[in-house]
């Protein structure tokens, strides 16, 4: 049966949707090219001309999400009245994503990495996403007065690694609902932001 040939971006599209059911499916490991060619029934020539190998296939599904989690966090911050709040809406959205069926592929994915890889730089860019985020936001508390006068780099650091150690964490307990994830994370923002608010006046 001669197979249509889709525009690129519809391939692609399709391409990375049933690459996403594959990984959650079967992991990172266990999924082969050959697999997402039967089931998307693209040609490898087809598969290949997209995307040169699975790992960029499983970079672009990531970068991907992180624009999800971007746009959820706009979204979000839309809705929130205050530095303080946003911060918390944060908190629970890195809560909820530890939900995210794609991550046990994910760390399977990490496993192969060597300090090396090129694919590092990519991870590197969907991580500092996130960073840019949240040192814009406390910059913008800084600005109105909500936080104290630190140094944003420092405040960073510290916020981005309280999700991110949260994150870490909460993989390893027994499995959770999403709502028990985000309330771990918002708590530890919680605590954090009572270290860092300014004290009201009197």
């Amino acid at each position: 049966m001669t197979r249509r040939r889709l525009p690129a971006e519809e391939a692609k599209t399709i391409i990375l949707h049933h690459a996403k059911l594959l990984f959650i499916k079967k992991g990172y490991d266990r999924t082969t090219m050959d697999d997402i060619c039967a089931s998307t029934q693209m040609s490898k020539g087809n598969l290949y001309h997209h995307f040169r190998n699975k790992e960029v296939l499983f970079l672009q599904l990531l970068a991907q999400h992180a624009e999800q989690m971007s746009q959820k966090w706009l979204r979000s911050a839309e809705q929130s009245t205050s530095p303080s709040e946003q911060l918390i809406a944060m908190a629970d959205l890195f809560g909820r994503d530890c939900e995210s069926p794609l991550l046990p592929a994910l760390e399977e994915y990490a496993k192969t990495l060597s300090s090396e890889s090129e694919a590092l730089a990519t991870l590197r860019e969907i991580t500092e996403a996130a960073y840019r985020a949240i040192r814009q936001l406390l910059q913008t508390g800084i600005d109105q007065g909500v936080f104290i006068q630190e140094d944003i780099e420092t405040l960073s650091f510290t916020v981005m690694s309280t999700l991110s150690g949260a994150t870490q964490l909460c993989l390893t307990m027994p499995k959770l609902s999403g709502d028990e994830y985000a309330a771990l994370h918002v708590n530890a923002i919680k605590l954090l932001l009572k270290g860092i608010a300014m004290d009201e006046p009197n």
